[in-house]
C-alpha cells in the first residue's frame, strides 16, 4: 500500500465514520475528525487504562496547522463531545517514511 493511498482510506473512514474532536495546546485550538473508540479488554495492558479512549487522526486533518509544525504530544488536550480529555501517548504511523496516521491514548 502506498502512503498516499493508506491516507485517502483513512481519510473517507474518518469522513464516514469520525466524529469531532477538538486539539488543544495552551490556548490554540484546532477542530478536526478523528475515529474515537474505547480500548477493548484485552487491550488493557502496559500503560493503556480502564477507560482510556484512542483516537486515530490523519495527518491531512492537521496539516498546516501548529500539530503539523510541532507533532502532538504527551499532555496535549483533547476535547471529545465536551469533555477535556489528556493526550498520554501519540504513535506516529508511517509507510515509506512518511505519516500516514496519528494514534492518540488518551485519558480523562
Amino acid at each position: 500500500m502506498t502512503p498516499d493511498a493508506a491516507i485517502a482510506m483513512l481519510d473517507r473512514t474518518v469522513a464516514r465514520h469520525g466524529q469531532t474532536v477538538i486539539l488543544r495546546r495552551a490556548t490554540d485550538d484546532l477542530t478536526a475528525r478523528g475515529f474515537v473508540r474505547d480500548y477493548k479488554p484485552e487491550e488493557i495492558v502496559g500503560g493503556i487504562a480502564q477507560g482510556d479512549t484512542n483516537i486515530a487522526l490523519s495527518p491531512t486533518q492537521i496539516a498546516g496547522s501548529q500539530f503539523d509544525a510541532a507533532p502532538i504530544r504527551r499532555n496535549d488536550k483533547v476535547v471529545i463531545r465536551g469533555r477535556v480529555r489528556n493526550v498520554e501517548a501519540a504513535d506516529f504511523v508511517l509507510i515509506d517514511d512518511r505519516l500516514v496516521r496519528i494514534n492518540l491514548q488518551v485519558r480523562g
